[in-house]
């Protein structure tokens, strides 16, 4: 019985070793990172840092990003790296993004904009992707934690690991085998024992296993909320010598209208030309996590103000379809030959919530 027991230790201890090289070697290519995902951001509004999120909006498949509704893309490598581009939270432009996603389904980054504006995003895998690193991980982790049975007799690293997990397998296999002869001998015996009387047959009564009374509680899905950037970005890193870096507007809502105002501003007559003044209305309709841009008026240089309508709707954001109107003095560049050339200063007025 004891070299039975001795060379099935060293049977699981050779094999257990064995396991533990193999996946200790895994190549980082194993991981998948493929999947859908919430996905959340955050931008510097008019009421300071909200977030955005976008339920199972997040899309990876064989290392390509898309979105649903579809505006981002970009890729994932082997190591987790994301770089993907797409509309800007803030309206304008597009806006590159850059992070990392986890092996255990979650991920974070930043973005930066067109217009220098920025943030940070989020994304929890929901559904999808092969989960082997993480299986990976956690059979390491459960092997290394039992290395303490061979720290005990003087053995460290991989080895230790594998002496305490044979060690536990051993243990384990022996106590089925003991149970499992003991319910063998057992089952003999009741098979040599008499069959019960047929007549005394009333006197036994079978009953029905009560239900069990443990409840399992599935908790709701989640997403973290992506903290704000160190430095919230208020606007472009640096102005065009001779212009002014923003146009002050102000707003009134009500009545179904909106009123803009804005004083006018100070330049360079000799670099600068002002051509006018566009009024840009950002609305959520469905085709993108962020706002569309429309241009509904154009006024000359000497324009003060604009009113429009203002019919708000919530079919397809809980705060308001209508996010704001953006308004951009537009000016011509005298110092290069290409008239077309146009260099813009704005502010955008958002509508209030609720």
């Amino acid at each position: 019985m004891l070299k039975k027991a001795t060379r099935a230790f060293l049977s699981i201890f050779l094999l257990t070793s064995g396991l533990m090289l193999a996946l200790t070697f895994v190549p980082v290519e194993a991981a998948s990172f493929d999947g859908t995902y919430n996905y959340a951001y955050n931008l510097n509004g008019p009421n300071g840092w909200e977030t955005h999120q976008v339920d199972s909006g997040f899309i990876v498949r064989n290392g390509r990003i898309s979105s649903n509704p579809s505006a981002l893309s970009g890729t994932v490598d082997s190591s987790g790296n994301v770089h993907f581009t797409g509309p800007s939270p803030y309206g304008g432009g597009s806006a590159t993004f850059t992070g990392e996603i986890y092996s255990d389904g979650r991920g974070e980054g930043e973005y930066r904009d067109s217009q220098g504006l920025g943030g940070r995003w989020s994304v929890a895998r929901v559904s999808g992707g092969s989960g082997f690193s993480g299986i990976v991980d956690a059979m390491l982790n459960i092997m290394f934690s039992l290395s303490f049975i061979g720290e005990a007799v003087g053995l460290s690293g991989t080895t230790a690991a594998a002496v305490g997990t044979a060690a536990v397998i051993f243990v384990f296999v022996m106590v089925v085998s003991i149970v499992s002869t003991v319910g063998s001998r057992g089952r003999r015996r009741a098979r040599a024992k008499p069959k019960f009387d047929l007549d005394r047959q009333g006197e036994y009564e079978a009953s029905q296993p009560e239900a069990p009374t443990r409840i399992h509680e599935i908790p709701a899905s989640t997403i973290d909320v992506p903290p704000p950037p160190r430095s919230p970005p208020v606007g472009l890193d640096v102005a065009p010598s001779g212009l002014p870096d923003r146009l002050v507007v102000q707003s009134s809502w009500g009545d179904g209208r909106v009123d803009l105002a804005w004083e006018s501003l100070q330049y360079d007559p000799e670099r600068y030309d002002l051509v006018g003044y566009e009024i840009i209305q950002l609305r959520y309709d469905g085709t993108s996590t962020a706002p569309s841009r429309m241009v509904v008026d154009r006024l000359p240089p000497d324009s003060s103000g604009w009113s429009g309508p203002f019919d708000q709707t919530y079919r397809w954001n809980t705060g308001g379809d209508l996010e704001g109107y953006r308004v951009d003095a537009l000016f011509r560049d005298l110092s290069v030959t290409d008239s077309s050339r146009i260099v813009r200063v704005g502010s955008t007025a958002y509508a209030p919530i609720g």
